[in-house]
């Protein structure tokens, strides 16, 4: 059963043909200033069952690290006319997943509802994992968070709401916020049949 995966990667090709993509987060000016890159993605192929996002970075409590899920050219909540424009605006980003001052995050777009959890372990160096296991025609079947392996938000793995997915998606956006997120920080992504996996560096 094949994945699909967002993998930190050299300059190789992925197994789908596709080129990475290798932004770098543009410099910041001050430790609270906001840096954003935007990467093209595919959520769902019909032969693709898992959908699989890592998070890695150094949280701490005063930097807010997050990704953002959505359509690029999306009507988003506004109902105007859609743009693609290479970016995911508010209205577009349905999904939000990240870090923020010291708590882990999951948000939906739609109605702006938050869910917390505390880091384990404390700040320091952390990786999230959200696995989505999809069904045919890319319905939810199973969720899970990890957080350095240690389960959380058990209430979404346990409700599974349809807003953890959509198969429309095409954008990723990346933000980063206050400290150790500054000039030269690095984003990797790059398609391939195996999952998702997000780091600065």
């Amino acid at each position: 059963m094949k994945k699909q995966f967002l993998l930190v990667c050299a300059i190789t090709l992925s197994a789908l043909g596709l080129p990475p993509v290798r932004p770098v987060l543009p410099p910041v000016e001050h430790l609270d200033t906001e840096t954003v890159t935007n990467v093209p993605f595919t959520a769902y192929q019909p032969h693709l069952r898992h959908f699989i996002v890592k998070l890695a970075f150094n949280a701490t409590p005063s930097n807010n690290v997050e990704m953002a899920f959505g359509t690029d050219g999306s009507t988003g909540t506004t109902g105007v006319l859609p743009v693609e424009d290479g970016e995911l605006s508010p209205d577009e980003c349905d999904l939000t997943v990240g870090w923020d001052c010291g708590a882990w995050f999951v948000e939906e777009g739609a109605t702006g509802e938050r869910v917390t959890a505390a880091p384990t372990g404390g700040c320091g160096a952390h990786e999230l994992v959200v696995r989505v296991r999809l069904g045919r025609g890319g319905a939810i079947d199973d969720v899970r968070f990890l957080d350095n392996g240690a389960e959380v938000f058990s209430e979404l793995a346990a409700s599974k709401p349809p807003w953890l997915h959509a198969s429309g998606w095409n954008r990723l956006r990346l933000v980063g916020r206050g400290e150790n997120v500054r000039a030269g920080e690095r984003f990797f992504a790059q398609v391939t049949p195996d999952g998702t996996s997000v780091r600065m560096r």
